[in-house]
C-alpha cells in the first residue's frame, strides 16, 4: 500500500463520521412530528390504495378528486388542488385519468366562460355512492382505537399543527421569493 494512502485510511479525520457519532449530533427523526405524521399519512394512503384499487379500480388520487366533487359540487382544478392539498399538475393528470374513464365530466363555468369546472356523471356518482362507505367504513375502524376524549384532542392537536404547517409553508414561500 502507498504511504499516502495508508496515511488517509489512518488519518479518521479524513474519514466520514460514524452514524453513532451522527446521531449524537442530530435527532432521532423518529420523534419529529413531522416524521410521525407522515409515516401515518403513508400507511393510511397504502392502505386505501388496496382498498380503492380492488373495490373501484381508482388510484387515491382519482378517489380524492371524486370525493372533493362528490362533497362540494362542480370545482375548477385548482380548487380541487386547494381541497386535495395536491400540486394543480397532480389534479389535472387525475382529472384526465378520470374523463377517460368517463367518470367526470369538464363544462365552462356559466359565470366565467374562462373557468373549466369538474364535475361527477352518472357512472362517477355511482362510484362516489359505492366508495363513500367503504371511506366511512375505514375511518371508524382506524378511530376505534381512540377514546371519544383521545379522538376530541386528536382532531384539535391536528387543527392546530394544520394551521400552524400553513403558517410555516406562508413563511418558507416568502423566504423563498425574497432570496429571489
Amino acid at each position: 500500500m502507498s504511504d499516502n494512502l495508508t496515511v488517509l485510511i489512518n488519518d479518521k479525520s479524513a474519514m466520514p463520521p460514524s452514524r453513532k457519532q451522527k446521531a449524537e449530533l442530530g435527532v432521532d427523526p423518529t420523534q419529529l412530528i413531522a416524521y410521525r405524521v407522515l409515516t401515518l399519512s403513508q400507511l393510511l394512503n397504502r392502505g386505501i390504495e388496496v382498498i380503492l384499487e380492488t373495490h373501484l379500480g381508482l388510484s387515491v388520487r382519482q378517489w380524492r378528486v371524486l370525493l372533493c366533487i362528490g362533497n362540494k359540487g362542480p370545482q375548477s382544478v385548482q380548487e380541487i388542488a386547494d381541497f386535495c392539498r395536491y400540486d394543480k399538475s397532480q389534479v389535472s393528470r387525475a382529472v384526465s385519468e378520470l374523463l377517460e374513464k368517463q367518470l367526470i365530466i369538464t363544462a365552462a363555468s356559466p359565470t366565467d366562460g374562462r373557468r373549466v369546472l369538474v364535475d361527477l356523471t352518472t357512472a362517477g356518482q355511482a362510484i362516489y355512492e359505492q366508495g363513500l362507505p367503504l371511506s366511512l367504513a375505514r375511518q371508524q375502524r382506524l378511530a376505534s382505537c381512540l377514546s371519544a376524549r383521545e379522538l376530541g384532542t386528536f382532531e384539535k392537536a391536528m387543527q392546530t399543527l394544520i394551521h400552524q404547517a400553513e403558517g410555516l409553508l406562508q413563511e418558507a414561500h416568502e423566504a423563498r421569493d425574497k432570496a429571489r
